[in-house]
């Protein structure tokens, strides 16, 4: 089931030491009207979204950076992320980066999915700017995580 998958693949990730929430259990209830799956996670204390995050206020250089180099992290692990977004990308009060929902996610041999992945990334925070009044998403910004994101190859 999609549950099993992306909780196996959770757990993959965290056993290799990327920022994901901890896996502890998955449960599908199958029946001939019914189909539900529970997917229970840790919670990561103090975070918010980036899409949050840019609401309420701009983050550093060097905080788009970090983005950057977390999400060449999970690229260099072969982690593509189906609906890789700024409402899946948490950040805490110390600057760490954490990816969530890795339904329908897989481990990849490497390609052009990566910039993929990192394109429907900028089109979700162009998204955010475009209907969030508050919003400050820039273009330097999007230059700035493709930095951190370089810089994360070496």
């Amino acid at each position: 089931s999609r549950a099993f998958r992306e909780w196996r693949l959770l757990a993959e990730l965290y056993e290799r030491g990327l920022p994901v929430p901890r896996p502890i259990a998955a449960c599908v209830e199958l029946n001939p009207f019914i189909y539900r799956a529970d997917l229970i996670i840790e919670k990561i204390p103090g975070v918010r979204s980036l899409a949050q995050r840019l609401e309420a206020r701009s983050l550093s250089d060097s905080q788009w950076q970090e983005v950057g180099k977390c999400l060449r992290r999970f690229h260099d692990a072969g982690c593509w992320h189906a609906d890789l977004n700024a409402h899946n990308i948490l950040l805490n009060e110390d600057g760490d980066v954490f990816v969530i929902d890795f339904d329908r996610g897989r481990l990849r041999q490497p390609g052009r999915w990566r910039e993929k992945n990192l394109a429907r990334l900028h089109r979700s925070l162009e998204k955010v700017d475009r209907l969030s009044p508050s919003a400050t998403f820039k273009s330097d910004d999007w230059q700035e995580l493709l930095a951190g994101y370089r810089q994360g190859a070496s």
